[in-house]
C-alpha cells in the first residue's frame, strides 16, 4: 500500500500496479503452461496475466485517486501523511480501498463471462471462521471485510506506534476499534446464523456416490476424439475397468468426470439423443451413472449428420440405460474455451487452446431418486452467480464434473477446489467434484475439502463417499442465495461516486483562485 505512494504521477502509479499484477497472475496462473499443447498454452497464459493484471493497477490507481491527500513528493512524506491522518481519514480511506478492491473482483467476475479465481476471501478458507461469512455476504462479502481489516490496520498501526503517553491507548482503541469491530461483527454473525440453520437441520439419510477417476492423460483424450481407434478403445478399458471396481461398493450412483467418454454423445435437433455405448453401460450393471462428455448438435441430412454445434455437457441415465436428463455446460472458460471479440475477430480464435464451444441454454435438475442434483461442469463451480442460480430450493446436493488434467500436478488442482469451496457455504449444500486428474472430494457445508483417499491425487481409482442428505424446516435457501453479489454491484456504484465526488472536488478547488 505504501509503495504506491512513491510514485506521484498517476501514470506511474498505475504502472506500478500492473507491474505488481503481472508478478501475481504470472506466478499463481502458471499451471497455464502446463496445458499439453505449448502455442496456445503460452498465447492463453500471456491473455489471461495480462488482462487479469489490469485489475490491480486499476485498484492502485484508485486508491491513489481517493488518498487524502496526493500532492506529496515521495515516499516518506507519504509515510507522514499516513501517521498524521485524522480519525476520520483513518477510517475512510480503508473503507474506500475495501469497496474498490471489491468492486474489481466483482468486474472481474463478470466482464467477458467472468474469471473469478482467487478472491481474497479465498485466504480465509482454512484459518478463520470469517468463511462463514459467505452464506450471508457471499465470497465478496468475505473479501470486503478481510480488505478493510487488512488496510485499516495498517493505517492504524503507522498512525499509532509514535505516540506517547496516556493519550496513545485512547488513540489505539479508536484508530484499531473500526476494523477490528467488522472483523468480530462478521465472525459473529456468521457463527449466528449457522447456528440457527443447524438448529433446523432435518437429516435425511445418505447417498452413496462413486466416482471414477481415470487419471487420462489430455493427449490421450485428444487423439480418440480422432480417428485413433487404439486411443478410443484403451480409454473405454479403463474407465470400464474403474467402472466395474466402483460397481462393487454398491452405490447409488457412479459418476464419470467431464469429457470422460471416448465416444461422443449426439443431440439431434429434434431432441433425441443418439450415443454409442454410455447408456449400455449403465444398463449392464443396472446402477444409475452420470456421464460427461462432449456433445454434438446438429441436424440428419439424409445419412449425413452436419454438426451446427459443439458443447461441453453430461448426461444422466437410470439403471435401464435411458438418458433421463442432460446439460450442457454455461460458463466458458476465457482463453480457454472460447475468446472475447472471437466472433468479431477469428483470428484471436487460435489464443484458446481447447477451441470454441457454444454454452448451454440453462441450469438442470437430475433426480436420482433418493436426492436430486444440480450438475455443473469444470469452472462452473467458482462463478458465484451461476451456482446460485443453480442450487434451487428442491436441490440437494451440487455435483460438479471436471477435468483438470490439463494441468498436470499443478497447484491448480488445489486453487479450483478452494475457490469451488465457498459454493458450498454460500448455498448451505455439499459439493460433490468428480475429477479426471486431480483432487475428487466432496465439501460439506462449512466449505471443509474431505479427500476420499490417501496417497497420490493423481493416480486413477475409485473415490466413494457416503454423502448426507440433509433439510431445513425453515427452507434450504440461504441469505446470500436471496441477495446475490449485492456487496459486489453496491461497492462498484460507490467507487463510481467517490470518483466523481474526488473529481469535482479537485475541479471546484482549480477554478477558485481564477474566480479570486
Amino acid at each position: 500500500m505504501l509503495a504506491l505512494c512513491h510514485a506521484p504521477r498517476t501514470r506511474r502509479v498505475f504502472a506500478l500496479g500492473y507491474v505488481a499484477g503481472l508478478v501475481h497472475y504470472f506466478s499463481s496462473l502458471y499451471w497455464v503452461l502446463h496445458i499439453p499443447y505449448p502455442p496456445g498454452a503460452i498465447c492463453g497464459w500471456l491473455a489471461l496475466c495480462t488482462y487479469c493484471a489490469l485489475y490491480p493497477a486499476l485498484w492502485v490507481w484508485i486508491c491513489w485517486k481517493l488518498f487524502p491527500a496526493t500532492d506529496i513528493a515521495g515516499l516518506t512524506e507519504a509515510w507522514l501523511r499516513l501517521r498524521r491522518m485524522d480519525w476520520r481519514d483513518r477510517v475512510l480511506w480503508p473503507l474506500q480501498c475495501a469497496l474498490a478492491w471489491v468492486a474489481l473482483e466483482c468486474l472481474r467476475g463478470w466482464l467477458f463471462t467472468g474469471f473469478p479465481w482467487n478472491y481474497l476471501a479465498n485466504s480465509q478458507l482454512d484459518i478463520t471462521p470469517l468463511a462463514l461469512f459467505a452464506s450471508i455476504g457471499g465470497v465478496l462479502g468475505v473479501s470486503f471485510v478481510v480488505a478493510w481489516c487488512s488496510i485499516g490496520l495498517l493505517v492504524a498501526t503507522t498512525g499509532s506506534i509514535h505516540l506517547k503517553g496516556g493519550s496513545r491507548y485512547i488513540r489505539i482503541a479508536k484508530d484499531f476499534g473500526p476494523a477490528l469491530g467488522l472483523l468480530v461483527a462478521a465472525i459473529t454473525s456468521a457463527w449466528l446464523y449457522t447456528e440457527s440453520r443447524e438448529k433446523q437441520l432435518v437429516s435425511r439419510g445418505t447417498i452413496r456416490i462413486a466416482m471414477v477417476q481415470p487419471s487420462i492423460p489430455q493427449q490421450v483424450i485428444f487423439n480418440s476424439l480422432g480417428n485413433d481407434g487404439d486411443a478410443t478403445q484403451q480409454r473405454l478399458e479403463k474407465l470400464v475397468a474403474l467402472t466395474l471396481e466402483a460397481n462393487q461398493t454398491q452405490p447409488d450412483l457412479i459418476v464419470w468426470p467431464e469429457a470422460s467418454a471416448p465416444f461422443g454423445v449426439i443431440r439431434l435437433q429434434e431432441g433425441r439423443i443418439v450415443t454409442r455405448d454410455a447408456g449400455r453401460i449403465a444398463e449392464v450393471l443396472g446402477t444409475p451413472m452420470v456421464i460427461g462428455s462432449d456433445e454434438k448438435v446438429g441436424v440428419l441430412n439424409g445419412e449425413r449428420f452436419e454438426v451446427q454445434m459443439n458443447r461441453n455437457s453430461c448426461f444422466y441415465f437410470d439403471q435401464n440405460s435411458t438418458p433421463r436428463a442432460g446439460y450442457s455446460k454455461r460458463h466458458l472458460v476465457m482463453f480457454g474455451e472460447y475468446v472475447p471479440l472471437g466472433d468479431m475477430l477469428p483470428f484471436l480464435r487460435q489464443l484458446a487452446p481447447v477451441g470454441t464451444f457454444t454454452p448451454g441454454d440453462g441450469p438442470a435438475v437430475f433426480d436420482l431418486g433418493k436426492a436430486k442434483a444440480a450438475p455443473i461442469i469444470c469452472f462452473e463451480d467458482v462463478v458465484p452467480e451461476l451456482v446460485r442460480q443453480t442450487a434451487v430450493e428442491e436441490v440437494d446436493f451440487l455435483l460438479n464434473l471436471t477435468n483438470d488434467g490439463w494441468f498436470g500436478e499443478s497447484n491448480q488442482q488445489w486453487q479450483h477446489a478452494r475457490t469451488a469451496a465457498f459454493r458450498a457455504i454460500e448455498t448451505g449444500r455439499p459439493l460433490v467434484r468428480c475429477t479426471n486428474n486431480g483432487l475428487t472430494c466432496w465439501v460439506d457445508r462449512y466449505g471443509r475439502i474431505h479427500r476420499l483417499e490417501e496417497g497420490s491425487e493423481y493416480a486413477p481409482g475409485v473415490r466413494v463417499v457416503d454423502l448426507p442428505l440433509n433439510g431445513y424446516t425453515g427452507g434450504r435457501t440461504t441469505i446470500y442465495q436471496r441477495t446475490g453479489d449485492v456487496t459486489g454491484w453496491v461497492s462498484v456504484l460507490a467507487v463510481m461516486l467517490m470518483l466523481g465526488l474526488r473529481w469535482r472536488t479537485k475541479k471546484v478547488s482549480a477554478e477558485e483562485p481564477d474566480m479570486a
